[in-house]
């Protein structure tokens, strides 16, 4: 609750805004950065090659208004257009043209969607933020286990524990661990860079044993060692580049993103200045959280509490309907591939319109906004129960927590909520805790974090200055109850 000096309360922002601020980001931002994704894409023999000219997209009006799409029970939305070329490598040709890729469901001026003639509703997820987090738990002879948990941006865990020797383990996915050094051997980094980059080599050298000296003898040795551990295969596996790029593509790619969002908070949190756009996990980032764990070890540092909103983020309408997206454009790619191979086979003509199908991202939004649980049916009760709908908060869904099996730890009210989510309106039965509600006030910001409005107050004069500040930020400043001003 904001109040100015005579008591009078500020003016209540539109409710239904979070939901176009991420409608608009993803028709903004979300659209092109997927189409940018499109690779190029040629046949096996590497003679034609096919590509989407981004720059030239274009959205058309819908052909239907909305009262009409609920009437007849069709979908309001929009037609998307992209010019392709397909290109001929040896006589240098490129027919070119603007093709049809499908229909993208639009909002309306409620806030939702109309699929089918159905109202609905896309809900925000809060969502674990990708990054490290340090935690210690007693283990069943009451001695204190630190682990360092990596996060990646889809909500894989790398787990790094260090035991009573001090010596460092890494376990992928709760699977058996291996140790700190065949990890990072596994990455790229020898022996001497890890030593040259830790601030405990002496702690390193000690776990230095001639077995583990054997596993790092080189990288070969110590990719086999962990593809063994990570994959669970018996027998003696043998080094190739097929086995190299199956691990490369399962683990380092796909398990380690950690996202925009990710590396800030692991460069934040472990003193690094990597660059934002490097997004992967890195040797230096597997080494810093390892001294990171090494001095908590030793009483250094404060531990992390997951369930803390800093240490949360918020996958919006924008990130949802993006991610679909992306899935759409996999798909289409390969039709397109397929497409290719067979019309060579055949010795059909090609050309840029008979090879792509609008099949893909039709039925990928109509599949997310018909099945997906963060998709619901709009709750018109009355005018307020749709506004309440669309600013609700959940924790389920896809990649994050299933009612049944969600403790109360996760459930409970959390000090940070103040200000932030209301601790009232939530959920009953399997789901209490676990959907709630954004306060009138707050707005998603840049980085997926639940913001709200503060008055800066200043002890010589009696202006004030209105900040929106994330739980990350105002536990830095003294915070008084909104009603603090209207009572001085």
């Amino acid at each position: 609750m904001l109040g100015d000096e005579n008591g009078e309360m500020s003016t209540i922002p539109g409710l239904n805004q979070i939901q176009f601020e991420g409608f608009c980001g993803f028709m903004d931002r979300g659209l092109t950065e997927e189409l940018y994704k499109f690779p190029k894409i040629e046949d096996t023999e590497q003679e034609i090659e096919f590509q989407l000219f981004v720059e030239t997209y274009q959205l058309v009006e819908p052909l239907i208004k909305e009262r009409d799409a609920v009437y007849e029970s069709l979908t309001y939305s929009s037609e998307l257009y992209v010019s392709a070329g397909l290109i001929w490598k040896t006589s240098k040709d490129m027919q070119e043209q603007t093709i049809f890729i499908g229909n993208i469901p639009l909002m309306n001026s409620l806030g939702t969607s109309i699929v089918n003639g159905i109202y609905r509703i896309v809900i925000n997820q809060i969502l674990q933020s990708p990054g490290i987090y340090y935690r210690s738990e007693l283990d069943h002879n009451g001695i204190s286990v630190y682990t360092g948990t990596i996060i990646s941006d889809w909500g894989g865990r790398l787990e790094l524990e260090i035991d009573r020797k001090a010596r460092i383990w890494a376990r992928v996915s709760r699977k058996q661990k291996i140790s700190i050094l065949v990890l990072s051997s596994a990455m790229g980094s020898n022996l001497r860079e890890i030593l040259e980059n830790v601030c405990y080599p002496e702690i390193f050298l000690s776990f230095l044993t001639d077995k583990e000296k054997k596993k790092i003898g080189s990288k070969e040795n110590a990719i086999l060692e962990f593809y063994q551990q990570f994959s669970c295969v018996g027998g003696d596996p043998v080094f190739s580049e097929s086995l190299c790029k199956e691990l490369q593509k399962k683990f380092f790619q796909q398990r380690c993103e950690l996202g925009r969002i990710g590396r800030r908070n692991m460069n934040q949190r472990l003193n690094l200045n990597i660059p934002q756009n490097n997004t992967f996990l890195l040797p230096r980032d597997i080494l810093a959280a390892a001294d990171r764990l090494i001095g908590m070890k030793f009483g250094m540092g404060t531990l992390d509490d997951m369930n803390h909103l800093k240490n949360k983020r918020i996958r919006s309408v924008a990130d949802l309907l993006q991610d679909q997206f992306g899935l759409a454009l996999v798909r289409l790619e390969n039709v397109v591939r397929g497409t290719i191979c067979g019309a060579i086979r055949h010795k059909l003509i090609l050309t840029p319109q008979n090879l792509v199908t609008l099949t893909p991202l039709t039925t990928t939004y109509e599949s997310f906004f018909g099945l997906h649980p963060l998709s619901q049916v709009l709750d018109r009760t009355n005018p307020l129960t749709q506004i309440v709908h669309g600013r609700k908060l959940s924790y389920l869904g896809p990649g994050v927590l299933i009612g049944r099996t969600a403790n109360f730890r996760i459930r409970d009210v959390h000090p940070s909520h103040y200000g932030h989510i209301c601790p009232i309106d939530m959920s009953e039965g399997i789901n209490v805790g676990l959907i709630g509600s954004l306060v009138i006030h707050g707005r998603i910001g840049h980085w997926g974090s639940l913001e709200s409005p503060f008055y800066k107050i200043f002890e010589r004069s009696k202006k004030e200055q209105m900040l929106y500040l994330s739980r990350s930020r105002d536990e830095y400043y003294m915070v008084a109850a909104g009603h603090s001003l209207a009572l001085n």
